[in-house]
C-alpha cells in the first residue's frame, strides 16, 4: 500500500504541510535540509512557494516562515534565502 505522500501531488504536499504545521516548525524542518539541496535556487524557490502559501492564509505566519528560516539557515552557516526575486530585463545588453 503505497503512502500518502506518494498518491498526491508536490503542490498538495505543500499545502498540506502549512496546513498542519506552524511556521516555525516548518522552518526547522527547511533549516535541516538546506545543505540536501544541489542547487541553492531551487531551495529558495520551494522556501517562496511555502511562504507564499503562508501568506494566503495569513501575511504575519508568512513574516513568521521567512524569519525563523533565515534565523536557522544563519546558524547553520547558510545564506539566508533570497525572498525578493527580479525577473531578468530582455532588453539589457549580453
Amino acid at each position: 500500500m503505497p503512502n500518502i505522500y506518494e498518491t498526491i501531488s508536490p503542490e498538495w504536499q505543500l499545502r498540506l504541510a502549512v496546513r498542519t504545521k506552524s511556521p516555525s516548525q516548518l522552518a526547522l524542518t527547511f533549516a535541516a535540509y538546506a545543505g540536501q539541496f544541489y542547487d541553492r535556487a531551487s531551495f529558495d524557490d520551494l522556501a517562496r512557494r511555502v511562504s507564499d502559501l503562508y501568506a494566503d492564509v495569513n501575511d504575519t505566519q508568512a513574516h513568521e516562515f521567512r524569519d525563523r528560516l533565515n534565523r536557522r539557515l544563519c546558524d547553520r552557516f547558510h545564506e539566508p534565502v533570497v525572498w525578493e526575486t527580479v525577473a531578468p530585463d530582455d532588453n539589457r545588453p549580453a
